[in-house]
């Protein structure tokens, strides 16, 4: 049916374009402008005696055109949106320059020009008319910029919407959170539309890339960034009302670029290639740096010297040349599994219409190369738009897009932390006992470090691990239009979309170095997962003026939506051969963790708004509605639920007394919307025991189980949000602004994974409703154009996001503390009230005891405290059934409430992980045919844990350790803030402030210069437009972050509340030098 479609609209462009090539055609050049200048985008169409479209073609950058006209004695229609249209005779003449005037007309003393639309879901409304905060960004915008993906070219383009990328790994994907986050546990991410399709994002919990969450793999990976037109962001429940309760965090609506009415063939071709340097990495102790640390921290542990004759790795012995070669290296691990990466960006599209049918077609193929070894990711995609009238009343359109994509990633995903704790005076590869290079990886089982999975060779994982992630996505859209009556619209929308993801791994043995019999050797995994959406919807609109000054406008909708999920598994090790990488041959199965698995899920959604609108007199606008909607993920008596919606607007300079302003004031709008939405559960099935089953053969037969607790009385997670709102357009929108407050309450919180006493047969609750958190923040945008001549123009946009969110109830019987026990390398993770989710706790870190005073407990005046005995009380570190006795050189903690000892009690509050401000500001200056455009992206007031500077610091094992290290305390008398070195004993590296940094940064996001090609002379090369571009990715960060790369995201997880910002040694965005070729024929 699809590639049938496909053939018959290919053969119908290609008798079109055969037949109007076949006339003898009369060449028509001009120019089309305002008052300013040349006028882009202008539809130029040949009428005939009948008025009907014969041909037609649109201005370039310069508001050019060239027309081939089928007769000489047709008129030409010049038609731009805001401006008059124009209709000549030709009368023979080979060029027609035209000047349109802005379209301005009175109706009873009220100056009205023509406006933006805004769909916001299957409703057009005036963008001057909205009541709810809305944001748009055009693809102009972004056009001149490398991205991988819409989100990418998104980031801090938007206020109220924070985007910030989990790595800079191909395929890794971004985090979106639009005001900030309303929910502890339930899907963060934002609603995401496709020409008013719901465009799914979800992933199986079975699939393992990147640790298998929403936002591990690009949520728009799929939709290239050259068929967007626009992208419009809905921000509160009044907004997303008609979207239900998908739309619960927002709705990022996407419209792609499609054909228009008249015009012939427009074929364009976009090249960006695209160089990324290596972000490089932190320093590292070397060899010997190394050595001497190990030794020093076992002999102030111990009191003794490290027996080298047993741990050989440190005795450097020419007599041992095994040990001698293979440990007597000075390895770069990060230099050896880095490089620099490139990406190259082609899309070729074919646009065009006639009187009745209108077509765009593109192909886009994106090939890149990671920085760090192993990745790489290639996708090709193409879509098709059609649209025809077969009447004046009715109209159909369908929409095709196919995509494919293929990642290679990293088998482990540690492999940059790993490579910073690997022992650098290991080789890479391996040398026999004679000293010779044997063409192996130095693999070995076990030494110092440990065996795998806490250690292993880097480049071996990184060259011989495989994770291959294949992603193939067909989606179909139908659309119908009928006008009844005047006024009075049926639209029906049926979409079917397909998601398949294939991931497979393997693990060989050259990357650990296990002995073959084990488990994790050739362990090979292969998971398919097949994801089936079926959407419909089904809509009445009604708009009509009465008098004059009424304008009302309604709409009903019944909406479905049916997902269907297969997954299949298989995870078997032990394959004869490294080269035998596939699940199918020879290998174990019948072993713990190994042998096959399978899910089914299904779900469905069913929802019914009926919105209405009403405008008196331009100047008074009452918006409102109510949504009624069921979801399968409840029972049957929490099934379905209500949620109003209720906007108000005034439009003050409409008013008679704001008369004298009209001059200069073109709106000053006053805004109120209220909404409630709901947020249903993650996973299906929730009010049902599942049954799950053990590997193990008992009887010979697997164990069967119920592996939840049935959950009878789950409610919706309901979202209540109030938005106060002005939006003000100044001197012809030169100066136009916006400004929202707004609050989000949340009730009945979902958590999941709530721990329960044992005697009910389970260990947890999957989900319960538990608590109540607020929202609040305020968005800001501005944009102007400070200088607009006919040669030269600067624009300005700023904008500014505050957030914050506070948790104010928790159930009775909940937990609020998951990790009871704070020590090396772990924070306590707490909920409490009247702080944010997100937020993380522990010590505070004073510095280093150097003196044997400041061993001395003190109260809380600074008097020494002393036992019964009336001896000197030493600071001693007490949890969890755990004493240890400070030392000299050891870390320093506050004792918060001078007890002597540093437990539990002496934990506080450290930080949050959350962006108090978020946004961006950039600047467009043109002159002529040259433009340059920068744009900067920022994050402050978000508190980051390094936990590459932890345990790069912490001196306690045999990992190696971050040159700061140089640098530590060593013998009394030595004032620093490092402590010293210790092996498998103290605590210099407990969850504290000293690793909580502040993690605002101001990032150049981009700098492009664009150079567009006179129209005279891109015509003289065959085309009609020319542009070239060379743009500077992330050249500029300033930052007082001590790592790598301070845009980290709160990861996605179930327990939201309890994720925090970690720097994990992910891959750090790199600096990127792009050029663009951009041809118009």
């Amino acid at each position: 049916m699809n590639k049938r479609t496909i053939l018959l609209a290919g053969i119908q462009l290609l008798l079109f374009t055969a037949t109007v090539f076949g006339q003898t055609r009369f060449i028509v050049r001009g120019k089309v402008s305002d008052q300013t200048g040349g006028l882009p985008g202008v539809t130029v169409v040949e009428m005939d005696r009948n008025n009907r479209i014969a041909t037609g073609t649109s201005t370039n950058i310069d508001g050019e055109y060239v027309i081939s006209m089928t007769d000489a004695a047709n008129k030409l229609q010049f038609s731009f949106v805001g401006f008059k249209e124009q209709i000549l005779e030709v009368r023979g003449r080979n060029r027609i320059d035209v000047v349109l005037e802005e379209d301005v007309y009175t109706l009873e003393a009220i100056d009205v020009v023509a406006q933006k639309v805004t769909n916001i879901g299957m409703v057009n409304i005036q963008e001057r008319d909205l009541a709810m905060p809305v944001a748009r960004l055009s693809a102009r915008e972004f056009e001149d910029v490398q991205a991988s993906s819409i989100d990418e070219a998104m980031q801090g383009r938007l206020s109220g919407v924070d985007i910030a990328s989990n790595s800079g790994d191909p395929g890794a994907g971004m985090s979106i959170r639009i005001r900030g986050v309303s929910t502890l546990s339930a899907n963060s991410n934002p609603m995401i539309v496709v020409d008013n399709i719901p465009y799914e994002v979800s992933i199986s919990s079975d699939f393992s890339f990147s640790t298998a969450n929403e936002e591990g793999y690009s949520q728009m990976l799929n939709i290239p960034v050259d068929d967007i037109m626009e992208i419009t962001v809905l921000k509160d429940a009044a907004a997303t009302a008609l979207w239900g309760t998908k739309a619960a965090n927002g709705v990022l609506m996407i419209t792609t670029k499609r054909g228009a009415k008249g015009r012939e063939p427009v074929i364009s071709f976009n090249y960006r290639g695209t160089f990324s340097k290596n972000p490089g990495h932190i320093p590292m102790l070397n060899g010997d740096e190394y050595s001497t640390m190990i030794l020093e921290a076992y002999q102030n542990s111990y009191d003794v010297p490290l027996n080298t004759s047993l741990r050989k790795e440190f005795l450097y012995s020419a007599n041992d040349p095994y040990y001698f070669y293979n440990y007597g290296a000075n390895t770069d691990w990060m230099k050896a599994i880095t490089r620099n990466g490139r990406t190259g960006n082609y899309d070729f599209s074919i646009t065009g219409g006639g009187n009745k049918a209108f077509y765009r077609f593109s192909v886009n193929y994106q090939d890149q190369v990671g920085t760090t070894r192993g990745t790489d990711m290639n996708r090709l995609s193409s879509r098709l738009n059609l649209d025809y009238f077969i009447s004046d009343k009715l109209k159909m359109r369908a929409d095709f897009s196919i995509a494919h994509s293929n990642t290679n990633a990293n088998y482990r995903s540690d492999l940059r932390s790993v490579a910073y704790k690997k022992m650098p005076n290991m080789s890479i590869y391996e040398y026999d006992a004679y000293g010779h290079l044997t063409g192996n990886y130095f693999s070995p089982e076990s030494n110092a470090q440990g065996t795998y999975p806490s250690t292993y060779n880097p480049v071996a994982m990184a060259n011989d691990g495989v994770n291959r992630i294949l992603n193939d996505r067909i989606t179909t859209k139908y659309s119908l239009y009928y006008d009844i009556l005047k006024g009075l619209r049926y639209t029906f929308d049926i979409s079917f979309d397909v998601n398949t993801n294939k991931n497979k791994t393997f693990l060989p043995q050259t990357a650990t170095g296990k002995a073959w019999t084990d488990l994790s050797v050739n362990r090979a995994y292969d998971f398919d997962g097949d994801n089936y959406y079926i959407y419909s919807n089904n809509m009445l609109t009604y708009a009509r003026n009465f008098g004059g000054k009424h304008d009302l406008s309604s709409s009903w909708n019944l909406m479905t939506n049916e997902r269907i999920g297969n997954a299949y598994r298989i995870t078997t090790s032990n394959t004869v051969s490294p080269s035998q990488q596939d699940p199918s041959n020879p290998s174990k199965v019948n072993e713990s963790g190994l042998g096959p698995g399978s899910e089914r899920t299904r779900g469905r959604d069913i929802g019914s708004a009926l919105m209405v609108n009403y405008k008196y007199g331009d100047r008074y606008i009452v918006s409102g509605g109510v949504r009624y909607e069921g979801n399968s993920r409840f029972d049957e008596y929490n099934r379905f639920a209500w949620f109003p919606s209720l906007s108000l607007a005034w439009r003050l300079s409409g008013e008679e007394f704001m008369r004298p302003f009209s001059r200069w004031m073109n709106d000053l709008r006053f805004r109120f919307s209220y909404g409630e939405n709901g947020n249903p559960p993650r996973y299906e099935g929730m009010f049902f025991s599942n049954i799950g089953s053990f590997n193990w053969n008992y009887l010979g037969n697997s164990a069967i189980y119920t592996s939840n607790m049935a959950l009878k009385s789950l409610k919706w997670e309901s979202i209540h949000t109030y938005n106060y709102g002005i939006t003000a357009d100044f001197f012809d929108s030169r100066i136009y602004f916006e400004i929202d407050y707004y609050l989000n309450k949340t009730k009945d919180m979902f958590g999941y994974n709530i721990p329960v006493q044992s005697s009910s047969g389970y260990s947890s609750k999957s989900i319960v409703n538990l608590g109540a958190m607020d929202n609040v923040g305020y968005d800001f945008s501005l944009k102007t154009v400070p200088v607009l001549k006919k040669d030269f123009k600067m624009t300005f946009d700023i904008n500014i996001a505050r957030n914050y969110n506070v948790l104010r109830e928790l159930a009775d019987d909940y937990s609020n503390v998951r990790n009871v026990t704070i020590s090396n390398g772990l924070y306590q993770n707490i909920a409490q009230i009247d702080n944010p989710a997100g937020s993380f706790y522990g010590y505070r870190y004073k510095g280093v005891y150097t003196t044997e005073e400041m061993l001395i407990a003190r109260d809380a005046d600074g008097n020494k405290i002393t036992n019964p005995n009336g001896q000197e009380v030493k600071m001693v570190y007490d949890f969890d059934n755990t004493r240890y006795y400070f030392e000299l050189g050891d870390a320093m903690y506050e004792d918060v409430n001078h007890d002597g000892n540093i437990n539990a009690s002496d934990i506080v509050y450290l930080g949050n992980a959350n962006p108090a401000f978020t946004g961006g500001f950039g600047s467009m200056i043109s002159y002529k045919n040259f433009s340059l455009n920068s744009f900067f992206y920022y994050r402050y007031g978000n508190d980051i844990i390094n936990r590459t500077r932890m345990f790069g610091e912490a001196m306690f094992s045999y990992d190696n350790q971050l040159r700061s290290t140089l640098r530590r305390w060593r013998k009394p008398g030595d004032e620093t803030d490092i402590p010293r070195a210790l092996y498998r004993t103290g605590y210099n590296y407990v969850g504290s402030d000293r690793f909580v940094e502040d993690g605002s940064f101001l990032r150049l996001k981009y700098i492009t210069l664009t150079y567009r090609v006179p129209g005279k002379f891109a015509q003289k090369l065959g085309c009609k437009s020319i542009r070239v571009s060379t743009t500077l990715n992330n050249l500029l960060t300033f930052t007082n972050y001590s790592g790598q790369d301070p845009e980290i995201t709160i990861r996605s997880a179930d327990d939201v509340i309890y994720t925090v910002g970690y720097d994990d040694s992910n891959t750090p965005r790199s600096r990127d030098v792009t050029f663009i070729l951009a041809i118009t024929l």
